[in-house]
């Protein structure tokens, strides 16, 4: 899961302060508001094209460089993000949010340690970062460390109580370490930020089925994929539900619309693929 695209408010406050990287008097200042406009309307594209004409202008200018390393990432360009995010740590080391750009790609990438310890940096560079807690805390639950990953969510959401994504992660370290209820109430409550979450949503669904409220738990899946009709877990685990209950007319459809979603190569594909089968032998007595 990528991190909150309304970073450009973070960025803001980094280039904010006039200091000497000479941003103001050099133009390049021009490009990074430009950069920044275009982060806010999610055109990264655009935005990339103005950070590198502020690159071109201060090439020591870490705010340009962490910029530019924000518009990568969510190009999904991580190889580019971590170079850029590289340059911003060597030329100010004290910037947060250069370690949190860098700790938060090295997760994508797959580097788990590696991305802890730059999200510890930023962590002990800023300990009001919100952002970098959150980071730290998804990337302890990608790992599957449950009961590591609950304090730093908690920590997360101590410093910004409106995060659905901090409330979705924390719902899902309770989930795995079997606190049904406690899971259940963080995703409700990411739910409640973020109404079309669909990930919350499936993650509800889970939460009810592993406290054995099946009618409910169907109702949740079914709103996650109302939410996100690409959600290919939700119609998966919707189906399975719809089994369970004997709606098998609507097991089979629900598993037709997983298959929709995925490629052959997918797991789900394949797992969805053998349930639906199965649903279309004849049962016995049937012949």
């Amino acid at each position: 899961m990528r991190h909150p695209t309304k970073l450009y408010q973070y960025l803001q406050r980094a280039i904010g302060r006039r200091d000497a990287e000479g941003l103001s008097s050099s133009g390049a200042e021009d490009w990074m508001a430009l950069g920044l406009e275009a982060m806010r309307r999610l055109d990264y594209e655009r935005a990339l094209t103005c950070f590198d004409e502020a690159v071109a202008i201060v090439p020591t200018s870490h705010a340009a460089w962490y910029s530019r390393g924000m518009a990568f990432y969510h190009l999904g360009d991580d190889a580019a993000a971590l170079e850029s995010f590289t340059r911003a740590t060597q030329y100010q080391p004290q910037s947060h949010l250069a370690w949190y750009g860098y700790g938060v790609t090295l997760a994508e990438m797959g580097r788990p340690e590696e991305a802890l310890a730059a999200l510890n940096k930023a962590i002990e560079l800023q300990p009001d970062s919100h952002l970098a807690w959150l980071a730290k805390g998804l990337s302890l639950v990608g790992q599957q460390r449950w009961e590591e990953a609950l304090p730093i969510l908690q920590a997360a959401l101590e410093r910004h109580p409106e995060s659905a994504q901090a409330w979705y992660g924390l719902g899902i370290a309770h989930l795995h370490a079997s606190h049904a209820a406690a899971a259940l109430t963080a995703f409700e409550s990411s739910i409640e930020l973020q109404v079309d979450f669909d990930l919350a949503w499936y993650g509800k669904g889970l939460a009810l089925l592993q406290a054995a409220r099946v009618e409910e738990a169907l109702e949740a899946l079914i709103a996650a994929t109302t939410a996100n009709p690409q959600c290919t877990l939700a119609w998966v685990r919707q189906a399975e539900t719809l089994e369970q209950l004997g709606r098998c007319d609507a097991a089979r459809a629900a598993y037709e619309q997983g298959l929709q979603q995925t490629t052959a190569a997918d797991p789900l594909h394949v797992q969805a693929q053998k349930q639906l089968q199965r649903l279309r032998l004849p049962r016995q007595g049937d012949r």
